[in-house]
Formats: C-alpha cells, sequence, structure tokens
C-alpha cells in the first residue's frame, strides 16, 4: 500500500521527533547526580538546603547537572555508593571507603571531640586518655583508622545506631567516651533538651578532612575530575569561603587552607 507523501512526512517527523525527545530525556537523566548522606543541620538538610548542598550546587551546576539528595544513615550512605547505587556520598574521611573514588580536594573538616561525663573522674591529658578505655561511635564511622595504633589497640569500641544511643550510654556508665564531630555533638545538644550539655566535657582529639566519595565506575571519575576543576577554581576566586561565611551562624569550621 503506497502512503501520501504528506502522511509520509508526518510519520517521519513523528519519529524524529520522537528520537530527540528521549535523547534530551536521558541526557537530562546523565545530568543529574545523586548524592546520599546523612542529615547534618545547615550542612545537607533534606529539603535540599545547607551549606555542603550550596557547595555542591556551585561545582557541578555550570556543568549542567542537577543535584538529587538521598537521605540516608551514614552507613546506608556508605553502603549505597558502594554498591554504585548513588553517583556519591557526602562526609567520607579519606580512604575510608575503599570501592569508592575520591577528589584530591576536600570541601570541608570535621573537629573529632571525646565526650564524656564531667562527674566521671576522668583526668584528660590529651589523646591517650582513651587509651584502654571503652569508646563508642556512630555506625559506619571509622575513627580507628585515624587515631594511633598505640591508643586503639586496647581499647573496647561500641558502635552505636544514633547519638542518643551513646549519650544515654555514657549516662549509664556504660562506655567512657564518646567519640563524634563536634557540630554534630553541639547539634545534638541544641535539639535535645532533656541532655544538658553542662554535664559533660568535650576534648579535641583529631582534625579530619571531609571529602565527596563517588562510586568506582565511569561517570564517577568524570565527577572526581570535574569536583577537583571546578571546586579548585571556586576556592581561588574566594566563592568557597564566601559560602562558608553565609553559615557564619552555624557550627562550621572552615578549614584554615581556605
Amino acid at each position: 500500500m503506497k502512503y501520501p507523501a504528506a502522511c509520509l512526512f508526518y510519520t517521519v517527523f513523528v519519529v524524529f521527533l520522537f528520537d530527540f525527545t528521549a535523547i534530551e530525556y536521558l541526557k537530562a537523566e546523565e545530568k543529574t547526580i545523586t548524592l546520599a548522606t546523612e542529615e547534618w543541620k545547615d550542612a545537607t538538610n533534606k529539603d535540599g538546603t545547607g551549606l555542603y548542598w550550596d557547595i555542591l550546587r556551585a561545582v557541578y551546576e555550570p556543568e549542567g547537572y542537577k543535584i538529587k539528595p538521598i537521605i540516608r544513615s551514614y552507613q546506608g550512605a556508605v553502603a549505597l555508593v558502594e554498591n554504585e547505587s548513588v553517583d556519591g556520598m557526602i562526609g567520607a574521611y579519606k580512604d575510608e571507603i575503599q570501592l569508592g573514588l575520591y577528589p584530591e580536594k576536600y570541601f570541608a573538616v570535621d573537629i573529632v571531640q571525646a565526650l564524656y561525663m564531667k562527674n566521671s573522674g576522668i583526668d584528660w591529658r590529651g589523646i591517650n586518655t582513651i587509651k584502654g578505655k571503652r569508646i563508642g561511635w556512630v555506625e559506619g564511622y571509622a575513627f580507628n583508622k585515624y587515631l594511633p595504633d598505640s591508643v586503639m589497640y586496647s581499647t573496647t569500641i561500641r558502635r552505636v545506631d544514633t547519638r542518643k544511643v551513646a549519650i544515654n550510654l555514657i549516662k549509664l556508665s556504660k562506655i567512657d567516651f564518646f567519640l563524634d564531630a563536634e557540630g554534630d555533638l553541639k547539634d545534638f545538644f541544641i535539639d535535645n533538651e532533656d541532655y544538658r550539655i553542662e554535664a559533660f566535657v568535650m576534648k579535641t582529639l583529631i582534625e579530619l578532612k571531609l571529602y565527596i566519595c563517588f562510586a568506582n565506575n565511569e561517570n564517577g571519575k568524570l565527577l572526581v575530575q570535574l569536583f577537583d576543576q571546578n571546586f579548585s577554581g571556586l576556592l581561588k576566586a574566594g566563592g568557597i569561603r564566601k559560602l562558608y561565611e553565609d553559615y557564619s551562624d552555624s557550627n562550621f569550621t572552615i578549614p584554615s587552607s581556605f
């Protein structure tokens, strides 16, 4: 059967339009970066606001990417990036995720604190104070990798699901110290008024650099390259420092190299 020329033109146009739309859809999909993270107040709010989201948008949006937040527990975020279910996760320590890809540039720092009860009788004498003691931290973190072996070899480690569980364990004398980022600890006491920060002591242990860890695939390699390239440019131009200054009322420490 012969088709009229007009009908044939319409058919070709529709096929072309379908192919063009499909290509544009795929491009849109390719330009979405899914990033998993624990929710941290003013840093990675679940609604997509916060300093860390702002930094990532500043890095990737000029390249046409859109950031898609996925909120999980810290351990859940690690698992998602390891099995390549997301493009990356926010807030990993260097080499903490063996299956992931790390950029050269870090975007923030964690000041890791040792929290303990004020009435515990502990005489703080620096990092060696936790040697041989019972310490806890949130599941998924691996502070033992960054503390001296001489301190950790005789230390009992207890991993917990939430900060509230850890604080209760300290109050019940089930652990001696809880290790966590300074900002997270301060936010916990702000958000949980039943727990009085005055009853505890916080002492600085170490400063750890925070990275975006990407899935170990071709897309991850591209995102690593773009991160180092664009973050370096923003850093040099003062853009990253300006973003930190926008959150001057929050519990963030600007890395000294910024």
